[in-house]
Parts: structure tokens; C-alpha cells; sequence
């Protein structure tokens, strides 16, 4: 992927903890219990929303949910999850959630932001491609993000990138609904192409990186 300069390359680096961070939890249903764990996360939303956080849900095409606390760094997170068990009404919620399960959790994730979308559009869709580095460096997989991306906006996409333990990037193309997501899917893109021909070109190769999942999500209200 593009190699932009490494002044801006350490710009970007420098500037992590200056960033957006996301806690993000993931939830698998118990059997039969998917209707109810889609009404808990909005409830939860909603409470902590109340509370001045900043919430975002999402189910994948298998039915797990994702629920990401966002926060302008972690020492902010750590104020607002330190602050959760004097809150009366979130401790009634979860001791209904403990009455009545409904999930699993089975991963959190703790991801930095590299880079933001496009302010205002709204979202409906996400497809989100992991990368985990393996003979090669974050800096360069960062590097290779941050280059398609323009090309991936360009072409209808509002791209996201984030950072996120061990050696991971989650590249996030965002779209208002599903056609729009199809479209993108259907419709050849000469420039990318041309683009990621030009790694290789480089000696880039394949930034010393593979594809270790790619999730299609449903941004829920």
C-alpha cells in the first residue's frame, strides 16, 4: 500500500494516545435468546448514553454483537467504567441481565484509532477487513491502510482505521445501507488495483501481513 512520508508516518504514531480509543465488547446469544440480547444492548446503550458515553452496536451476519464504548482517550474510559457501579439504574439493569441471561462474552477488544471517517455521513453497514502483521512491521501495514484509503472513499466507502493488540489493524469501510455496501462490492476498482500492484512493485510484497478475519456488521439504533 502507498508509502506516504515518514514524517507523517511518525506523526501519526506520536499522536495514538491523542486519538479516539474504543473498548468493544463481544457478546455471543445463548440459544434462542438473540431477540432478547438485541433488546439488552440497546438498554444498555441507552443508560450509558444517560451517563455521557459514547456508544456504538453492532451484529454480524452470525448474530454476535458487538457493543464499543468510545472515549477521547483511556484514562477517560477509566473514568466512565470506574463510575458504572455507583450508577443505581445500570446496577438494576445488570442484575436483570443476571436474572435473565441472554449472551456470552466471549472477546473485548481494546482499539486506538489511526484514522477517522468522514464526518457526517451516516452509516448503516460496515465490512471489516483484520490484518495482523507477521514478518512485518505495524508502521508498514499502517502505512498500506492509510494509502488505500483515500482510493476506498473516492470509490463511495467511509473508511476507518484502528489499532488494536497483537499487531492488529481493522480496516473499516462504512456505508449508509446495504445497497450502497453491494454496489461498492460489485463495482471493479482499477485504481486499487493499480495500487496494491504497486507494493509489490516496491518490494513491498505483502507488508509482511495477512487477512485474519473479514466481518460484515449491522450498525444498530
Amino acid at each position: 500500500m502507498r508509502k506516504i512520508t515518514i514524517a507523517v508516518i511518525l506523526l501519526i504514531f506520536s499522536s495514538f494516545s491523542m486519538a479516539q480509543v474504543a473498548s468493544v465488547n463481544v457478546y455471543q446469544p445463548l440459544p434462542g435468546k438473540s431477540s432478547l440480547a438485541g433488546s439488552y444492548v440497546r438498554e444498555a446503550k441507552s443508560i450509558q448514553e444517560a451517563m455521557g458515553a459514547r456508544i456504538g452496536i453492532t451484529v454480524d451476519l452470525k448474530g454476535i454483537f458487538r457493543y464499543a464504548v468510545i472515549s477521547d482517550n483511556w484514562e477517560a474510559f477509566g473514568k466512565f467504567n470506574q463510575s458504572l457501579p455507583g450508577n443505581a439504574i445500570f446496577q438494576r439493569f445488570q442484575n436483570k441481565r443476571g436474572v435473565a441471561p441472554a449472551t456470552t462474552q466471549i472477546d473485548n477488544l481494546q482499539l486506538s484509532q489511526v484514522a477517522p471517517g468522514i464526518p457526517g455521513r451516516p452509516v448503516g453497514i460496515s465490512q471489516v477487513t483484520v490484518w495482523e502483521t507477521t514478518t512485518g512491521t505495524m508502521r508498514a501495514l499502517l502505512d498500506g491502510g492509510l494509502g488505500a484509503k483515500p482510493i476506498h472513499e473516492k470509490a463511495g466507502a467511509n473508511v476507518t482505521i484502528w489499532r488494536g493488540p497483537p499487531n492488529r489493524m481493522y480496516y473499516i469501510t462504512q456505508f449508509e445501507n446495504w445497497e450502497a455496501w453491494g454496489k461498492f462490492r460489485d463495482t471493479p476498482n482499477p485504481e486499487f488495483s493499480a495500487y496494491m500492484q504497486s507494493l509489490s512493485a516496491n518490494g513491498n510484497g505483502d507488508l509482511g501481513a495477512r487477512v485474519v478475519d473479514n466481518i460484515t456488521r449491522i450498525h444498530l439504533r
